[in-house]
């Protein structure tokens, strides 16, 4: 679905693209704009790949091509560049394709790390950061060249040891020079911890949750790395909010935009050096939470992704309420 958020207190749908899926789980625009792009998963015909966009008019984007070599497994996420896409296929590998012409993509290269799952994956400077359960956060040059990669010969640079294996998000910080990886957990359910959650379940009959059921509830946190040296990663941080989980991550301008589930979405300074918990910081910047009482669970936030938009606006979506813009205030001084 295509939204005009010209005006943020007045949404509106201009189109639609219907294509073969059960389900999509990742729609992208590239940097400059040139094409959107939408992952295909559960295919009736069992051939996933992406689908491109011309969006030359973005109201009413138009099908410019679609692409399947190596992905019919299904592509969970993707990262866009002008020149080049990848693609998470099947959850075991990245496929790097040509989107130069959007009309007619072409397979570059791929890289299938061995004894993980990959579920997300970012590219800055030409090195690509890969999530990956089982193994932690994978490194690759793919056209960097520091290392001796490319995207035709994408060449291993490092993997990075941690527990986690879901999102991940790579952030240079112009102030100190120093290259921050954040890289968040996803845990769907809170078993053996002191508050335990509500035993969410995800689908019912008809295969999905009942109306107005028990709240979900998440664990997990996000883990910050100093990748300012890929051969020497430091631990050196966290943002964790113990009662709530982490998952999708923006940084822009040294601010933490982070979709936090059912902690709503928080807006937090990441700015300066970066260690301990910034939790515990007075870091955070704003807190919502998206309580909507006609929401498929009422009044149960489920922040799946925030960006921030233009200046002082978030959008986020919300797993039982859709897609939200909230305005960021400025603080209200306090009167004594």
């Amino acid at each position: 679905m295509i939204f005009d958020i010209t005006d943020v207190n007045n949404i509106i749908k201009t189109d639609s693209v219907k294509v073969d899926a059960r389900t999509i789980n990742d729609v992208t625009v590239s940097p400059g704009a040139k094409y959107a792009v939408i992952a295909r998963e559960g295919a009736s015909n069992r051939v996933n790949g992406v689908v491109l966009l011309d969006i030359s008019t973005p109201a009413h984007p138009k099908i410019a091509s679609s692409f399947d070599q190596n992905l019919t497994g299904g592509v969970h996420n993707m990262f866009a560049t002008d020149d080049y896409l990848y693609a998470v296929s099947g959850g075991q590998k990245y496929v790097i394709i040509d989107v130069k012409d959007i009309k007619n993509p072409k397979y570059v290269s791929e890289y299938e790390h061995p004894g993980a799952r990959l579920h997300d994956l970012w590219v800055h400077d030409g090195i690509a950061y890969s999530a990956q359960g089982g193994a932690g956060t994978v490194v690759v040059d793919v056209g960097n060249g520091k290392y001796g990669g490319t995207p035709q010969k994408p060449k291993l640079i490092t993997v990075y040891a941690v527990n986690s294996g879901h999102e991940i998000y790579p952030y240079f910080q112009k102030s100190t020079g120093k290259t921050y990886l954040f890289i968040g957990d996803e845990e769907m359910n809170r078993a053996g911890r002191v508050y335990e959650g509500t035993n969410y379940q995800l689908s019912g009959p008809g295969g999905v949750p009942p109306r107005n059921g028990v709240p979900q509830t998440s664990g997990g946190f996000t883990h910050i790395v100093d990748f300012t040296d890929p051969m020497h990663p430091i631990p050196v941080g966290q943002y964790h909010m113990e009662d709530y989980g982490s998952h999708d991550i923006i940084v822009e301008n040294d601010i933490l935009y982070q979709a936090y589930y059912d902690g709503g979405v928080r807006v937090v300074d990441v700015s300066g050096e970066l260690m301990g918990n910034l939790a515990d910081q007075s870091r955070e910047i704003a807190v919502f939470k998206s309580f909507d009482p006609t929401g498929y669970t009422a009044n149960a936030p489920f922040v799946m992704n925030a960006m921030p938009w233009k200046k002082d606006f978030v959008l986020f979506t919300d797993f039982n309420s859709g897609l939200w813009a909230a305005k960021l205030e400025p603080k209200t001084p306090v009167v004594p």
